[in-house]
Formats: C-alpha cells, sequence, structure tokens
C-alpha cells in the first residue's frame, strides 16, 4: 500500500486553489496542473508499506496529535521552485503556525521510530498548483503565476489523517483509512478500511 500522513483540504479550499488555473491556463503545454479535488497537505509520505504495519502507524498518529488542539491555517502567496530561470513547481504556500510545525515534527520522530527514513529537507508547508516540464516563454510564464493573488478563508486543521494513494492511468484516487482527531480533550479516532 502507497501511504502518506496528510491533512485532508475542505471544499472551500479546492474552489480557490482551482482559480489560477483557471486565470492562466493559457500556459498551455508544458505545464500540467494539479487537480484541486486531490489536494491535501502532506505532513509525510511514508511510500509502499505493508499492512502489518498499519496499527503501529496510526499508534504512532495518535501519539504524535497528543496535546494539539485544533488550529487554523492559511494561504500564503505562490511560488516556484527551485527558483524562477528554473522553474519546475509551481505553489501555494502555506502559513506554518506553531501546532502545524510541531505535530510535523513530532511525526516524522514517530515514523522515524517504525523505520521510515527521515525527511532531509526542511518542512515547508505548500500545496502543488502545476508541474512545469517545458513551457513556452518561460520567463512570461514564470512572472504570470507570481502574479497571480490567491487568498482563501482560513481553514480550521481539527484532524490528521492517514491516506491511501489508488494509482492508475487514469489518476491517482485517495482513500482515508484512519483519522485522529486533534481535540486534546478526546480520543475520538475513526478507522474504515481495516476492522
Amino acid at each position: 500500500m502507497r501511504l502518506f500522513i496528510a491533512v485532508n483540504l475542505p471544499e472551500s479550499w479546492k474552489d480557490t486553489l482551482a482559480k489560477p488555473r483557471e486565470a492562466i491556463e493559457w500556459l498551455g503545454r508544458g505545464v500540467k496542473w494539479v487537480e484541486p479535488r486531490g489536494m491535501h497537505l502532506t505532513l509525510k509520505f511514508l511510500g509502499e508499506v505493508e499492512e502489518g504495519l498499519l496499527e503501529e502507524i496510526e499508534a504512532g498518529i495518535d501519539r504524535a496529535a497528543e496535546g494539539i488542539r485544533p488550529f487554523e491555517m492559511r494561504i500564503s502567496g505562490t511560488g516556484v521552485f527551485p527558483n524562477r530561470k528554473r522553474p519546475r513547481v509551481y505553489w501555494a504556500g502555506i502559513q506554518a503556525p506553531s501546532p502545524l510545525l510541531v505535530l510535523q515534527s513530532t511525526l516524522e520522530k514517530e515514523m522515524e521510530a517504525l523505520g521510515f527514513e527521515p525527511e532531509e529537507r526542511e518542512f515547508k508547508p505548500h500545496l502543488t498548483l502545476a508541474r512545469i516540464k517545458e513551457p513556452r516563454g518561460k520567463e512570461r510564464m514564470t512572472d504570470a503565476v507570481l502574479s497571480f493573488r490567491l487568498d482563501g478563508e482560513p481553514m480550521v486543521v481539527d484532524r490528521v489523517s492517514l491516506m491511501r494513494s489508488h494509482l492508475s492511468s487514469a489518476g491517482a484516487r485517495y482513500e482515508e483509512l484512519y483519522s485522529r482527531s486533534l481535540d486534546a480533550t478526546r480520543n475520538d479516532t475513526t478507522s474504515n478500511s481495516h476492522t
């Protein structure tokens, strides 16, 4: 199973994240837009995982979520990786409140204890809007994507989810296997795949 741990996004955010494509789809070939309905904020990519590890992963998620109350996060600007001269990824930034950084860091440690490789790069919360191959007029494209203002309502993060990717020629489909509430006052968990 191909798994990752993420914050799932509300429909209102997905509508907001569709706006850049609607406005600058004229970029045409060389730019592959990500379908907003499948977007999520990945906190830890696990990769291929055997089913026997699921309970341990869920327990690690529970431990990481302990003591973290629901918090707000918001979209904060756009950018390109790695730089303006060689844009490969167009992204929307996420304002990183302290609880989000604590949650991600603790998840990283919990998963490392289970044998998953730690992420070497610093966590920079973002949502990939498009992947860029060889678009025509690269400078014009970069100016267009970076000048597009992306604003939306803040969202309340109150759960963290273990997600499974189903890959096919039609694209990726995502299934929530487990969800843990961030409300520190109660222990509310759901599991919907391996009961």
